[in-house]
């Protein structure tokens, strides 16, 4: 019984990642963080920790912080060109690591790029209709389109 309920935790934990990198200033004193945690990825996890990470991390060096760990401003970031001039979405990704047109690692990417942008857009409404500036009605429609760019179903 122990060694199933350690598989089944095993299992459950092989999708999530988390991380965080504390922002410094010229000081030396620790005024933020950046987190970011993903769960149920099952390819690339890491590497979209480190994308949300590094994008967070930007921000801040724009600003002349430092970083408690510089090593996610090594990697190039860089997303590569969906195919046949579409916009990247879940489906479209997983085809194409799954083909090996893309590496485990720009996967990661391309799922963390295309659901911040997904957060984004249902932040942006729910603020809108908070505001008055937008009805139910074109909440929901503003909620399922940015749905199926983020799905591409």
């Amino acid at each position: 019984m122990k060694k199933f309920s350690l598989m089944f935790f095993l299992f459950f934990l092989s999708g999530c990642a988390a991380d965080r990198v504390d922002i410094i200033n010229n000081e030396g004193n620790i005024v933020g963080e950046c987190t970011a945690e993903f769960n149920w990825h099952w390819y690339g996890v890491n590497d979209s920790v480190d994308y949300i990470l590094n994008l967070c991390a930007q921000t801040y060096i724009a600003q002349g912080y430092k970083l408690s760990n510089g090593s996610i401003l090594e990697n190039n970031y860089t997303l590569p060109e969906p195919p046949r001039g579409n916009l990247w979405n879940k489906k479209i990704a997983y085809e194409q690591f799954k083909k090996g047109s893309i590496s485990e690692q720009k996967y990661g990417y391309i799922l963390a790029a295309i659901e911040y942008e997904y957060i984004l857009k249902t932040n942006a409404a729910n603020k809108k209709l908070a505001n008055g500036l937008i009805n139910k009605a074109d909440y929901k429609q503003i909620l399922n389109k940015a749905k199926t760019e983020f799905t591409g179903e």
